[in-house]
């Protein structure tokens, strides 16, 4: 049982909270609000999408660009269960949460939560783009293999059904083996412009047409992201049992943090319960902190002695430098505003000179950007206030006492925050990826596909592809921070996901292989529940792309610069800090609207044993991953065999096909799905 702390922000963000707000308005603005906002009771139907039409209105009139984003804004919110209310000069907020209510049950819960979630989705299916996409991959077209369509990737469910059957049949000696004649997964990465060898469509929209099969709607996200998909070889077209996305990770994510040692509370827990030896955490943290300078150039802005011997003038010195530099680019930004901006209000995003990696880049040049001469005085500031608390401290020589007392001074607090802060910004970089997407698809949902999604995404196959991709890449930031060509190996110790919906059950809980039941496995291949969020977390998901672009319009207007300019270093998570900018400059509180009061379950897996100490710098022996083939048989043996037994289950594949998938993907204009859907001719 996971023990779950509750935090200040339950108080204040918690399900069923209220959160009250006065928006910058303008006495006729403010009218204008309140006369769309006023509602009693219910909300109406089309409440929303009425909402919406006004917005646009505002843009079309040209009036104020205020009204237009709160009245995306409040338009998002109330379909996603959200309920609003205006009084006076406030408007008031009241997310739904999970809280369960008179008789309902924790199905009924997520359904309520999957029906937020779903209208975002249909709004996007029913989009022009979308929909020309969908057809373009259903139709049947003359291709070097014959007629093909995507539709050819989507498995049979009634004739898988007949084919497990007579599995089912078999002496039970015998159905593993005959089983593996049917189900064979195998892993294929989407590489960019890759094609199915099947059907000549390419791999990446073979992915983005089945993720569009998802509760939620479909988003590109920034940073890394290797899309996999997980095809049955033993059947015809090899078609597609589930989809899988490794993404760069949050940043910060207390949970995680804390499972791994991130955080100096967990930490220090480690420590004293003997998980740690204090001799090789002290040993790690002094490497930590060494490696980290000698990752910034600092000859223009420290001499020799000072990094070795780092005093309190020295890190003034550097703070100031840094304070300076962000002064001057803030003023670099209003100018490259004042000059390029529109009769809209509209700039391209300023990026600098150096945009990407190229084999003549000048990364000392580089490093002498505004933005990066910040970065780099305020990182080194903070590494050598570290090193001088630690050489004070003796921690080279007496490691026992020198913890002791830094885990007790303030000084020594904040100079062990600064170490774990750098390892957390090692791991994150080439070691940590986050699960943003996992499942299985129709028919091999009811096979409990979505556990051998997340058990393959461990294979070896994955991690080398990783590897492959995203090792020995040329990284812009951290080339820019050094003023040289810096690249990192891509080896993968630790995958990270949330549950979608806070209770209930998931694809992750009991998934774990055993190596004493699975003699294939070199090790025990397990996911488990780190942590959970009983008010939620920040994020985005609740918020739709025209009010993420209103927001940023706000910001700019505001501002009268772009401050968010999706450039590489300049902070992550560019649509988050986007809307939250925007949502200040409104005068609504930001962390209010962005704590989507939605709890979550944090979900981790160490590919390899000790993989989090590992992180930590301690010396941890190699072990070999397991392969997609013996995951595979580890799955079917261990769940698929006795589940093909189920009468119940065998009827369910039946339905399950290209109609199905189908259904998923058209709706009428109510979000209703029509039964039965004619296929597309072959002709």
């Amino acid at each position: 049982m996971l023990g779950v702390a509750v935090s200040a922000d339950d108080k204040l963000f918690g399900p069923g909270r209220q959160r009250a707000f006065s928006p910058f308005l303008a006495p006729d603005e403010r009218r204008q609000l309140n006369e769309a906002l006023r509602i009693s009771g219910d909300l109406p139907r089309g409440f929303a999408d009425e909402l919406r039409a006004l917005a646009r209105r505002y843009v079309d009139d040209g009036e104020s660009v205020k009204l237009r984003a709160l009245c995306l804004l409040v338009a998002d919110l109330c379909e996603q269960g959200w309920q609003v209310a205006v009084e006076q000069d406030r408007i008031i907020f009241e997310p739904p949460g999970l809280k369960r209510s008179g008789e309902q049950s924790i199905e009924d819960v997520k359904a309520r939560v999957r029906a937020a979630l779903q209208t975002a989705r249909l709004r996007q299916l029913r989009e022009p783009s979308v929909r020309q996409f969908l057809k373009r991959m259903e139709r049947s077209t003359l291709r070097p293999q014959g007629r093909t369509s995507v539709l050819d990737l989507i498995d049979d469910g009634a004739s898988l059904a007949k084919a497990l059957k007579k599995v089912a049949a078999l002496p039970a000696d015998e159905r593993d083996q005959a089983l593996a004649t049917i189900i064979d997964p195998v892993v294929e990465i989407c590489e960019s412009g890759a094609k199915c060898r099947d059907t000549g469509l390419g791999l990446i929209d073979i992915w983005r047409y089945f993720r569009h099969t998802w509760a939620h709607e479909y988003r590109s996200v920034p940073g890394r992201q290797m899309l996999v998909l997980i095809r049955n070889a033993a059947r015809p077209n090899r078609p597609i049992m589930g989809i899988a996305m490794l993404a760069s990770p949050v940043m910060r994510l207390g949970t995680r943090d804390r499972w791994i040692g991130w955080l100096r509370e967990s930490a220090e827990e480690k420590l004293q319960s003997g998980e740690w030896e204090p001799i090789g955490f002290a040993k790690a943290v002094r490497k930590r902190i060494a490696d980290s300078i000698k990752a910034i150039r600092w000859d223009d802005l420290a001499r020799k002695e000072e990094i070795a011997h780092p005093s309190e003038t020295v890190v003034f010195r550097l703070e100031q430098k840094a304070a300076g530099a962000a002064f001057a680019r803030e003023q670099q930004l209003k100018d490259h505003y004042e000059d390029h901006h529109d009769e809209h209000g509209r700039v391209k995003p300023y990026r600098g000179d150096l945009k990407f990696a190229r084999p003549d880049s000048d990364w000392k040049g580089a490093s002498e950007d505004l933005l990066f001469v910040r970065k780099r005085a305020e990182g080194l500031a903070q590494l050598l206030f570290a090193k001088s608390v630690f050489q004070a401290a003796h921690l080279s020589r007496k490691p026992f006492e020198a913890l002791d007392q830094l885990f007790r001074s303030k000084d020594g607090q904040r100079a062990i925050d600064i170490a774990l802060a750098e390892f957390r910004k090692a791991g994150l970089s080439s070691e940590v990826a986050d699960v943003s997407v996992c499942g299985a698809v129709h028919p091999y949902n009811e096979l409990l596909g979505g556990k051998l999604v997340a058990l393959l995404l461990t294979s070896t196959e994955v991690r080398n592809a990783y590897a492959k991709r995203y090792g020995g890449q040329t990284s812009v930031i951290a080339s820019q921070m050094a003023g040289r060509k810096i690249s990192k190996p891509a080896k993968l110790r630790i995958l990270t996901t949330t549950s979608l919906y806070g209770v209930g059950s998931s694809q992750y809980n009991r998934l774990i292989l055993r190596a004493d039941d699975h003699s294939e496995l070199p090790f025990d291949v397990a996911w488990g529940a780190i942590g959970k969020s009983l008010t939620g977390g920040f994020g985005t998901l609740h918020l739709g792309r025209e009010t993420a672009h209103a927001l940023r319009s706000m910001a700019i207007a505001r501002h009268d610069s772009r401050r968010v300019n999706n450039r590489f270093g300049e902070g992550t998570s560019p649509r988050l800090r986007q809307i939250r900018e925007g949502l200040d400059a409104l005068g609504l509180k930001s962390d209010a609207i962005l704590h989507h009061a939605t709890p979550r379950i944090f979900y981790g897996c160490e590919l390899s044993p000790h993989a989090r100490d590992a992180l930590m710098g301690f010396g941890v022996p190699e072990a070999a991953a397991p392969s997609a083939r013996d995951l595979a048989a580890a799955w079917r043996r261990r769940w698929v065999g006795n589940r093909i037994l189920r009468e119940d289950t065998i009827d369910r594949l039946r339905g399950l096909g290209v109609t199905s998938v189908r259904a998923s993907l058209h709706a009428d204009p109510d979000g209703q799905f029509v039964l039965p859907f004619e296929l597309p001719s072959v002709g």
